[in-house]
């Protein structure tokens, strides 16, 4: 894959999952990259959610978006 990740409402402004792009292209399997989803963010709780939580559905997300886009 070749491509960009960007992430929202993990930090004040819209992000890009540097990590996760740098496991991808080193060879790392689509579960192995999403992983590192939340690596170098800040989320910020709310009634909504926790940090962990938020951290927790970006690595679930991420991980879906590159099962759709290797499927592609």
């Amino acid at each position: 894959m070749d491509g960009r990740v960007g992430l929202v409402n993990m930090g004040q402004t819209p992000l890009r999952a540097t990590a996760v792009e740098e496991a991808l292209t080193s060879g790392a399997s689509v579960s192995e990259a999403a992983a590192l989803a939340a690596d170098g963010t800040a989320p910020a709780a709310d009634m909504h959610a926790s940090e962990e939580f938020r951290r927790h559905l970006a690595r679930v997300l991420t991980r879906r978006a590159l099962t759709a886009a290797e499927a592609r």
